[in-house]
C-alpha cells in the first residue's frame, strides 16, 4: 500500500482546489440523519427534501423492508397508499421508486440493496464485474497517485476504482452526484472519494483539474433521448477528451460497442468488453503501449478471458452435416479476433462476412457457444417444417447471422413435434443466398458442454 499513500493525501488537496462555485459533496451535505423523522418530514411538494430523507440513515430500515416486498404493478398502488398514512406523498413515492430501482439493480451490483439510483443512471451505469475488471487494469498500469472518474454518474465505476485507490469524481448532474456520494458512504468508501458536482471539461480548461495517475472518462452517449453513434457526438466529444489525454498519462474512455474504426484515434488501443453474453462497451485506452491494438475481454465462468486481433485473416470454408458450428461472443467479433479464434478451433468462417465458425469437431471454447449440425439446407419454411418433424424436434432455438428476417417472427409458423427433443436452427447468409443449419446445442456461452 506504500505505493498509494501519496495518492490518499492528495485527495484532500485536490478537493481543496475546487472552485467555490463547483459544489463539492461531503458528509456535511444536509440530510435528515440527525433530525427527528416525524417532526422534519418535508411537505408533499418538496421532492428535493424527500430525496434527502430517502438517502438518510433514518429511512434505511424502511427502505430495506420495502426492497424485500413484491413491487409489481398490482401491488404498487396499495403500497403507496399504505405509506402515505405515515409519510408525505413525496416521500412515499421516493421510497417505492428507490426500492424498485434496488430490485432492478441487483442484476448489476452485488450491493444494490444498500445503494441509491435514478432510473436513467442505473441503465447507463457500468455493471460491477466490468467496472472491477477495468479498475484492476488501471491500478496495474498506473503510476502512484489518485484516480479521476470524470462523468461518474451514480458511481458504478467510482466504487470499483475507490476500492483500488482514492480518487476524485466529477459529475454535472446534481442528483447523480448526490447519489454517487451517498453510494460511497453506504459502502464505507466515503473517505477515499471526493465527489465534485461540476463539468470536468471546465475545470480542465481552467487548469483546476486535480493531478492524477490515471483517469476514467464516461461521456454521455445520448442526446435528447437518442443514442450517439459517433465519438464526436458524445458529450463531451472525443476532441475534448483528447485534451485530457495530453495532460494525464493513462486514460480509459468508455465508448459505444459499435465504435467506428475510422474514428478511433491512432495513438490508442481498443478493448471490447463482453458480459452476460453481450458486447457491452468498448474502451479506448491511452498510455498502454504494451497492450494489444485491439482485443476482447469476456467474462465467463473462469473469470475474465482475453483474445487479441493478431492480424490473422480468418479462412473461409464449407459447412456440412456432422460439423460443429460456433457463434463467437460479440466482443470477440467486434475486436476482429475471428482469425485468432479460427486458429484455436481449427475452423473457418462459413462466409467472409458472417461470424459463424465451422469446425470438424467439438472443442470446449469459453469465447463461443457451439452447435452440432445435423442438416444444412437453403432456406425454405416448407423444408424447415418437414425436417423439424422428421428429426422429432419439439422445442427449438432460433439464431441468425446476416439473415434478413428476425427468426422469432417465424416461430409461430413452425410445426414442432409435441413432446419432441430440443433442437436449434441457425439462419445465415452465404453470398446472395439464405441458408439454414439444423442441429442441437453442444455448449453454452461459457463453453460448458450441455449434452455431456
Amino acid at each position: 500500500m506504500d505505493k498509494y499513500r501519496a495518492g490518499e493525501s492528495s485527495v484532500q488537496s485536490a478537493a481543496s482546489s475546487v472552485k467555490p462555485n463547483e459544489m463539492q459533496l461531503t458528509d456535511e451535505h444536509p440530510t435528515f440523519s440527525n433530525l427527528n423523522a416525524r417532526s422534519t418530514l418535508p411537505t408533499d411538494g418538496d421532492r428535493s427534501a424527500a430525496i434527502e430523507f430517502v438517502l438518510s440513515p433514518t429511512a434505511q430500515p424502511l427502505l430495506e423492508t420495502l426492497t424485500q416486498e413484491p413491487l409489481d404493478d398490482r401491488r404498487i398502488l396499495a403500497l403507496v397508499s399504505r405509506l402515505r398514512r405515515s409519510h408525505p406523498a413525496a416521500i412515499a413515492a421516493e421510497l417505492v421508486t428507490q426500492a424498485q430501482l434496488r430490485q432492478r439493480a441487483a442484476k448489476k451490483f452485488r450491493d444494490a440493496g444498500r445503494m441509491f439510483f435514478t432510473a436513467e443512471a442505473l441503465e447507463q451505469a457500468t455493471a460491477q464485474q466490468p467496472a472491477e475488471h477495468r479498475a484492476a487494469q488501471l491500478d496495474e498500469a498506473a503510476a502512484p497517485g489518485i484516480f479521476l472518474d470524470l462523468g461518474c454518474g451514480i458511481g458504478g465505476d467510482l466504487l470499483a476504482l475507490a476500492r483500488r485507490r482514492p480518487g476524485v469524481a466529477y459529475e454535472r448532474d446534481p442528483q447523480r452526484a448526490r447519489r454517487a456520494q451517498a453510494n460511497a458512504a453506504a459502502l464505507d468508501l466515503a473517505e477515499r472519494v471526493t465527489v465534485v458536482q461540476a463539468d470536468w471539461t471546465v475545470a480542465l480548461a481552467k487548469g483546476a483539474l486535480p493531478q492524477a495517475a490515471a483517469a476514467f472518462v464516461d461521456p454521455s452517449r445520448r442526446s435528447e433521448g437518442r443514442r450517439a453513434f459517433s465519438l464526436w457526438a458524445m458529450q463531451p466529444s472525443i476532441g475534448e477528451i483528447l485534451k485530457l489525454c495530453r495532460r494525464i498519462s493513462l486514460v480509459a474512455i468508455k465508448v459505444m460497442p459499435g465504435v467506428q474504426a475510422a474514428e478511433i484515434p491512432a495513438d490508442c488501443c481498443v478493448e471490447f468488453v463482453g458480459h452476460d453474453g453481450v458486447c457491452k462497451e468498448a474502451v479506448l485506452w491511452f498510455g498502454r503501449p504494451r497492450a494489444p491494438k485491439r482485443w476482447a475481454s469476456v467474462h465467463c465462468a473462469e473469470g475474465w478471458l482475453q483474445i487479441a486481433d493478431e492480424g490473422l485473416p480468418p479462412p473461409v470454408g464449407e459447412l456440412a452435416p456432422g460439423m460443429v458450428l460456433y457463434e463467437p461472443d460479440g466482443a470477440v467479433i467486434r475486436a476482429g479476433a475471428l482469425g485468432t479464434l479460427c486458429a484455436r478451433l481449427n475452423g473457418c468462417l462459413v462466409a467472409p462476412d458472417v461470424a459463424y465458425i465451422a469446425a470438424p469437431r467439438f472443442v470446449k471454447e469459453p469465447l463461443a457457444q457451439a452447435f452440432f449440425i445435423e442438416e444444412v439446407h437453403r432456406f425454405s419454411l416448407k423444408v424447415l417444417n418437414r425436417r423439424l418433424a422428421a428429426l422429432g424436434i419439439g422445442q427449438v432455438e432460433l439464431l441468425k447471422r446476416g439473415f434478413p428476417q428476425a427468426p422469432e417472427l417465424l416461430r409461430s409458423r413452425l410445426r414442432l413435434v409435441a413432446g419432441g427433443r430440443a433442437g436449434a436452427v441457425l439462419f445465415m447468409r452465404r453470398g446472395d443466398e439464405h441458408w439454414m443449419a439444423i442441429g442441437r446445442r453442444l455448449s453454452d456461452r461459457c463453453g460448458e458442454r450441455i449434452d455431456g
